[in-house]
């Protein structure tokens, strides 16, 4: 069995996979440890049921225990040796990892390092790491969220400031979401009858964070995530691109610092900040009726999808195999995808309203015969992703 590990700084997600042979896992359990440091809960899922239970989860370490205990408690697993690989979701690793790795000491030294980088995501992922080399003997592996954009021409990730700043303090484009965009990228290949170096697409991951990926040959070409998730599109709280000189301003008329304004950026920005009802996509929509700010939010966020979609198609020189629309709101939000669709105004999506509005399990194509490249949509599987690198490096 593989057990994969998405670790927040408050939480930790989890999946344990049976492995019944070559790309065939199979979901035996999933569940979520929410408020640790705090009064912490644990949910567990299998066989249909749902448990949840107050627990004392003072740290990952003994969040991991729980965990371990819970899987031993229902009886999923005899004991931690049914468990022969941990996968880890780690968001940022640099320039140094191009792959997922297993993690031995050095690898997690290197890991370390990266927390210049992902000051905010990377120190969770690195205490679970901890916690579950610390409790089990077991190979950890980690799975970065960068590695898929380290394909990118120098051209695409530099940015135009001082060279010295890239070779110096590693500022560069890195980009994020990319487990995700393989995984579409591999689904797509088998969509579309192509192999996978073959396969060109634009990407859009709309989800609280979202970004666009335009794949080149199965590979990412250009990425709108940028040094940090902040660049790019407008989030549910991020700002995504502004002018660079906005934050100095706000500093000179507000007398915060640089730190207190990222932070806003970050965490006040965005659909919230337009909108000044939530980050929520759903909340904004149902109230764009009634509040122009909403109604405005809206429009900006579909503006800026469509901005990136045309910048890729023309970076890939008009050969896309596919538009894909993926994560929490591209694959739910109809709206979302419609408006996206009124934007961009150099190709014709062609959507096909009872196909786009339809629910659907896994992937649909929503486009109809008119459209200059298929549009889908299509569920995202980060897990499967993670469970299937686990088990390719730690299988003996």
């Amino acid at each position: 069995m593989i057990l994969v590990i998405n670790a927040g700084s408050s939480s930790m997600k989890f999946q344990l996979y049976k492995v019944n042979g070559e790309n065939n896992y199979e979901v035996i359990c999933k569940g979520l440890a929410e408020r640790i440091y705090l009064d912490g809960v644990f949910t567990i899922k299998f066989n249909g049921q749902e448990f949840e239970t107050k627990e004392d989860l003072k740290d990952h370490e003994a969040t991991a225990k729980v965990l371990i205990n819970k899987l031993e408690e229902h009886g999923i697993i005899k004991d931690f040796s049914d468990i022969t690989g941990i996968g880890h979701r780690i968001v940022h690793g640099g320039e140094k990892f191009t792959q997922s790795t297993v993690i031995s000491d050095e690898v997690f030294a290197e890991i370390k390092k990266m927390v210049i980088l992902a000051p905010l995501h990377n120190p969770p992922a690195i205490s679970a790491i901890e916690a579950f080399r610390k409790i089990a003997n077991v190979p950890n592996v980690a799975v970065f969220d960068t590695s898929f954009h380290t394909t990118m021409p120098v051209e695409n990730y530099l940015y135009s400031g001082p060279y010295e700043w890239y070779t110096d303090y590693q500022v560069r484009r890195y980009g994020f979401h990319g487990i995700s965009y393989r995984y579409i990228t591999k689904r797509l290949a088998t969509i579309l009858n192509k192999p996978s170096d073959k396969v060109n697409a634009i990407i859009c991951h709309l989800g609280n964070g979202a970004s666009i990926c335009a794949v080149k040959n199965g590979q990412s070409y250009n990425t709108s995530m940028g040094i940090t998730p902040l660049e790019g599109l407008i989030m549910g709280t991020r700002s995504g691109d502004i002018d660079p000189s906005i934050p100095s301003y706000i500093a000179s008329q507000t007398g915060e610092d640089i730190a207190a304004i990222t932070n806003t950026l970050n965490k006040k920005s965005g659909l919230l900040g337009i909108s000044g009802v939530s980050s929520d996509l759903r909340d904004v929509v149902g109230s764009a009726e009634s509040n122009p700010r909403s109604k405005l939010a809206l429009k900006m966020s579909a503006k800026r999808i469509a901005k990136y979609i045309v910048a890729y198609l023309n970076e890939l020189g008009g050969n896309a195999d596919a538009i894909v629309f993926t994560a929490g709101i591209g694959e739910n939000s109809a709206v979302m995808r419609n408006l996206v669709a009124n934007e961009v105004k150099l190709i014709n999506f062609d959507l096909v309203k009872e196909h786009n509005e339809q629910g659907y399990d896994s992937e649909n194509l929503i486009s109809g015969a008119n459209a200059t490249v298929p549009v889908y949509a299509i569920r995202t599987n980060e897990e499967i992703m993670i469970c299937e690198d686990t088990y390719h490096l730690t299988q003996k």
